[in-house]
């Protein structure tokens, strides 16, 4: 452009100028360019409004309270790290999560990594807001977390989904076999150590394997028990359950697709 080639005092009016330029039109049509960074490509910039409201410089910026609330005010949403708000004017202040915007649809927000080694007693504790483990938020992150922050923001009943012994984590994962979505009526229903829950009365847990399937509630033998979360398909075989002591991490039940009864696997956990 031929900048370099002029003198450094107009270089520095020009910049400035263009990037106040920049900024006000972002905030003119009710945007802020918020992070946002991609497993993909970490460089990646998105102008997608990020709900609580806050102020900047006299003007109001929206921050949503989970992926789903993005994706529906900015429909053309990428996958990435996004700024959110849970509990909007509530104490907890806005972090990054990462949104899965495609996989049927999008507006996926990922809760937990459950990779070995760990013990897992602070990481199922999903009726608490707050986050566990390192790197949280990386759904490629070599270190196991949770963040239970996210379901301060969520509608119940809401879309729980549990995929298994995934290498890296990439949308478009409705034909993978070792995963159950679930329907939970509230947050209570979440796993959650040293809890027991009744999983089978009512509408508390509905399954299916993909999304084309209708619901199903969870088997009689369905529970959780102090350190355990085991919902049974309808006939009672094993799904897919989480162990909240040992190193155990998830189990493949023979209810699932491909599922051959072993411990041992490695869960990647998003809702919506």
């Amino acid at each position: 452009m031929g900048l370099f080639g002029l003198n450094k005092t107009i270089y520095m009016k020009n910049f400035f100028s263009f990037i106040i330029l920049v900024f006000m039109s972002c905030l003119s049509f009710g945007q802020t360019v918020g992070k946002i960074n991609s497993v993909e490509d970490p460089a990646k910039i998105s102008s997608v409004p990020v709900g609580s409201i806050s102020s900047l410089g006299g003007v109001t910026v929206v921050i949503y309270k989970n992926c789903k609330e993005i994706l529906e005010n900015s429909p053309g949403a990428e996958d990435g790290v996004y700024v959110i708000d849970p509990d909007g004017e509530g104490a907890i202040e806005p972090f990054d999560c990462y949104c899965d915007m495609t996989t049927d649809g999008g507006g996926w927000t990922i809760v937990g990594n459950y990779i070995s080694p760990a013990l897992y007693e602070e990481y199922m504790l999903a009726r608490s807001d707050a986050s566990y483990g390192t790197d949280v938020g990386n759904p490629n992150s070599t270190s196991p977390w949770t963040d239970w922050r996210i379901l301060a923001g969520v509608t119940w009943p809401a879309e729980f989904v549990i995929i298994l012994d995934r290498p890296t984590f990439t949308s478009g994962w409705e034909a993978v076999n070792a995963k159950v979505i679930h329907r939970v009526k509230n947050r209570d229903i979440m796993p959650n150590n040293g809890t027991p829950v009744d999983l089978s009365t009512g509408d508390n847990l509905y399954y299916k394997f993909s999304f084309a399937s209708g619901w199903t509630d969870v088997g009689s033998s369905s529970y959780s028990g102090d350190y355990h979360w085991y919902p049974y398909t309808s006939g009672n075989a094993y799904l897919i359950l989480f162990h909240g002591v040992d190193i155990r991490l998830a189990y493949y039940g023979n209810g699932v697709p491909g599922g051959n009864n072993s411990w041992y696997h490695s869960a990647r956990l998003l809702i919506r």
